[in-house]
């Protein structure tokens, strides 16, 4: 592969654009040379620094973190690779999980763009060098030219193009993951792929997750988090072992994926049900769809980088046997319109 690459001054002449595809390639690089992933010892040992560091930012931006339960026990030290895989429940859960964890973890990020400039953006800087990420970009500003793919209608060359590159990227952030699982690196991922700002407790979940695992022989840490305004409530489960799974076995890796699934959704409905929690009267609420707009504008208030409902709804999974979509059929098939 022709690939050449610049320096820091070079970089900040660039465009958005043109940084995000020498990022992906860069990533493309490193994947086909074979080039070690960098050790993360340091990364462990200057911890401390960085659970600091989000202690601060937790404090600075007037946000609450409530640590419900661990139910992990002796697993958080066990010599093998974690994936904690967590709810999407807003602009915090991430730095949210990272302090309950509360041990190094890689976190996978999408669409990083914003975070390239290092030198002058925190979140580039804290993320990459201090705690440790997996990027890839997830294509949601493609996503027209995707539904147009998927009905085998014809895009423009230069589209189709970064669609490839851009799948490939995805590819290679799973390929990735699965070697940190196997140098017993841990990984925290969002398996839903988008915030939910849906009425349900989680929303269908990719299965990524559970083939990383089985690729990579590590565990599964499920996470429950419920937001409340700016207080984080995290409850954190009992370990997921894929021991025995084939990951070629669709079965095998979807039936781990509905197991995540579920302990995800009980591990937020022990913090939603809790006797604990105050009682509402039924004057304060509204009618549900009041409620659900109040609910998902609360959310979206602390919004950055263009992450709109749009970019949410085109990003989330799609399950076409979910109830909703099996009684409106013309929900089954998202990119399509039925004609009469």
């Amino acid at each position: 592969m022709d690939f050449q690459k610049r320096n820091l001054i070079e970089l900040y002449k660039m465009s958005g654009e043109e940084l995000n595809h020498y990022y992906r390639m860069l990533r493309k690089y490193e994947y086909d040379n074979n080039i070690p992933l960098k050790s993360s010892k340091i990364k462990k040992r200057i911890y401390f620094l960085t659970k600091l560091m989000l202690k601060i930012d937790r404090i600075t931006v007037g946000r609450k973190l409530i640590i419900y339960d661990d139910k992990r026990g002796d697993f958080k030290n066990i010599n093998q690779g974690k994936i904690y895989a967590a709810s999407h429940v807003g602009r915090y859960d991430a730095e949210s999980s990272m302090e309950a964890i509360d041990e190094q973890v890689y976190a996978v990020m999408g669409d990083p763009g914003a975070t390239y400039k290092t030198l002058i953006n925190f979140d580039g800087f804290f993320l990459e060098d201090m705690l440790g990420r997996v990027c890839c970009d997830t294509g949601y500003q493609e996503l027209e030219n995707m539904k147009k793919l998927k009905l085998g209608e014809k895009i423009p060359d230069d589209d189709y193009n970064l669609i490839k590159e851009i799948k490939e990227d995805r590819h290679i952030c799973e390929e990735t993951c699965i070697k940190r699982l196997k140098n017993h690196d841990n990984i925290l991922i969002y398996p839903e792929g988008a915030w939910n700002i849906t009425a349900k407790l989680t929303q269908p979940l990719f299965t990524g997750t559970a083939r990383m695992a089985i690729k990579g022989d590590g565990l599964i840490m499920p996470i429950g988090i419920v937001r409340d305004n700016k207080v984080y409530t995290v409850n954190m489960g009992e370990p997921i072992s894929v021991k025995g799974a084939d990951a070629e076995n669709k079965k095998d890796v979807q039936d781990i994926t509905n197991e995540l699934h579920e302990k995800i959704n009980s591990l937020k409905g022990e913090i939603i049900f809790d006797d604990k929690r105050p009682v509402l009267k039924r004057d304060d609420f509204g009618t549900p769809e009041e409620n659900l707009r109040a609910f998902i504008d609360d959310i979206m208030s602390e919004t950055t980088n263009d992450y709109t409902e749009d970019v949410i709804e085109g990003s989330r999974f799609f399950d076409k046997d979910a109830p909703e979509n099996v009684a409106f059929p013309e929900r089954m098939y998202k990119y399509k319109v039925l004609k009469k």
